[in-house]
């Protein structure tokens, strides 16, 4: 019976430092040359996945923001996303504006790039966030007094906020009531701040280690993770497996737990089950 290995990276394959181990590189390019699947659901879009997973082969398509995009990192594109219903898109930010929280949104175009949309930064998580990716997009962050305004080319794809549970508890309440959208909401694997991601109703982490499956043709899923926006996907594998540095709710309806993060564990429990 065919086999995907779906990993989720951040806590997960990469270290604590947010880096691949040459070690796990190196096994995982083995597994691809042995014909043995493996995948990754991250909640990171291509632009901040690809530096991390450079010269890593794939015998699956990837998983990327939380299930919105199901992407081919050969032919360098992806095979499936799931758009916001435009229903949804006035609801959300009224959430956030009433909060007085200003996100960022990503859209993806039918030339098929990924752009953010932003108005100002309300803390040092969202400037960081911009910092560290604005040259990687080389020109793809934009600045609007109306993020509501959105070209017919151009398809909202994922909505986030960096900041303290105080400032986005309120925002979480409300936005259960809005049923086109699904959302995570977990402690960033980095600093202080937690994060909320939104995007459509039709897309998981879940779904896409589902979809990335039957490209392939697998039957049995062995997903890993460590953080809450990976429930989902370990209630849908058919195997799921918590590192040890996973937060307890992981842990708790884990079927194995296995070495933490920063002794590519993942790569190891994979050699030892294959």
């Amino acid at each position: 019976m065919k086999k995907l290995y779906i990993s989720d990276m951040d806590g997960t394959l990469l270290q604590s430092d947010g880096t691949l181990s040459s070690y796990t590189k190196e096994k995982l390019n083995e597994f691809y040359e042995k014909g043995i699947s493996f995948s990754v659901a991250t909640a990171r879009s291509m632009v901040s996945a690809s530096p991390l997973l450079e010269g890593v082969h794939f015998a699956a398509p990837i998983v990327l923001m939380n299930g919105v995009f199901v992407y081919d990192t050969e032919a360098k594109r992806a095979v499936k996303y799931h758009e916001i219903p435009y229903s949804a898109i006035s609801k959300v930010l009224d959430i956030f504006y009433s909060q007085n929280l200003h996100p960022f949104m990503f859209l993806y175009s039918d030339d098929c790039k990924l752009s953010i949309k932003y108005t100002v930064f309300d803390n040092d998580g969202m400037k960081e966030f911009y910092d560290m990716r604005v040259n990687m997009l080389d020109g793809r962050f934009t600045q609007t007094d109306d993020m509501s305004v959105i070209p017919q080319e151009q398809h909202p794809v994922y909505i986030n906020y960096y900041a303290l549970p105080k400032f986005l508890d309120p925002v979480v309440e409300k936005l259960k009531d809005i049923p086109e959208i699904s959302f995570a909401y977990y402690k960033d694997s980095y600093s202080d701040d937690w994060l909320i991601e939104i995007y459509s109703h039709t897309a998981s982490k879940a779904n896409g280690a589902y979809e990335a499956a039957k490209i392939i043709g697998a039957r049995h899923v062995v997903a890993f993770g460590d953080n809450l926006n990976d429930i989902i996907m370990f209630k849908s594998a058919d195997t799921a497996v918590a590192v040890e540095n996973a937060v307890p709710q992981v842990k708790e309806i884990a079927d194995i737990i296995i070495g933490n993060n920063n002794d590519d564990s993942v790569v190891k429990f994979i050699e030892t089950d294959m």
